[in-house]
């Protein structure tokens, strides 16, 4: 036999009351011991000694001056290169996939290859290997740049790779030399870099580059 409805809508109504009434006492409750955790007084707790001051590289002594209007300083500085981790490793292998190194033995720098053991090894043998990210070596070739491909990219890529050196680019001709300046402006017109994704002098190693168009003062030539 069914209910009434109107037995049932109270009953339902008692049902959710009962559910809230139990959520907010419990959630009292909650409170009530977030305060009193608050309210605790401090524990005493252990002095701690302070770190020691991180001590900066000796590295080379320099003046450092300044003067610009109202600012004028003159700093005792010191100063260090910074040096770069390449992103592409490479390693010299001998015949076996061992690893070898290069000396120059002698008055006359005669230029040698030898194992990790000592044990000499034929030049010609002496190959160029990538370090993989597990650590193992993938034989490559690692030849002169002759074409260079450069994609425009925004130009905030180039803050995450440091500079290693810097190359001057300019053309062959009055025909190359006009290609540039159209390159270049387009570049300035987008607000991007020319970026070259491989690039190589030819000794082992390689690089990632970017096409930076610098404007003259006047804003009539790159």
């Amino acid at each position: 036999m069914k209910k009434p409805r109107q037995t049932q809508q109270y009953l339902l109504r008692q049902k959710v009351k009962s559910a809230v009434k139990a959520k907010l006492e419990k959630r009292g409750k909650v409170k009530a011991r977030q305060r009193q955790t608050v309210l605790k007084p401090p524990q005493t707790l252990p002095a701690v000694a302070a770190p020691a001051d991180l001590k900066l590289p000796p590295g080379f002594k320099a003046k450092l001056h300044y003067d610009n209007g109202n600012v004028k300083v003159a700093a005792d500085i010191r100063y260090e290169t910074e040096k770069t981790e390449p992103l592409v490793k490479v390693k010299h292998i001998g015949p076996n996939n061992e690893i070898v190194h290069r000396e120059f033995v002698g008055p006359s720098k005669v230029e040698n290859w030898f194992d990790e053991n000592g044990n000499e090894i034929d030049k010609k043998d002496v190959r160029t290997a990538q370090v993989m990210p597990d650590g193992s070596l993938t034989p490559v070739e690692i030849t002169k740049t002759k074409d260079i491909q450069v994609e425009a990219e925004d130009a905030d890529v180039e803050k995450d790779f440091p500079p290693y050196s810097f190359l001057e680019v300019w053309g062959e001709g009055e025909g190359d030399t006009d290609g540039l300046r159209k390159i270049g402006a387009d570049l300035m017109k987008q607000g991007k870099v020319g970026a070259i994704r491989e690039f190589s002098h030819g000794y082992g190693k390689m690089y990632v580059g970017f096409l930076r168009p610098l404007m003259s003062k006047d804003g009539k030539s790159f």
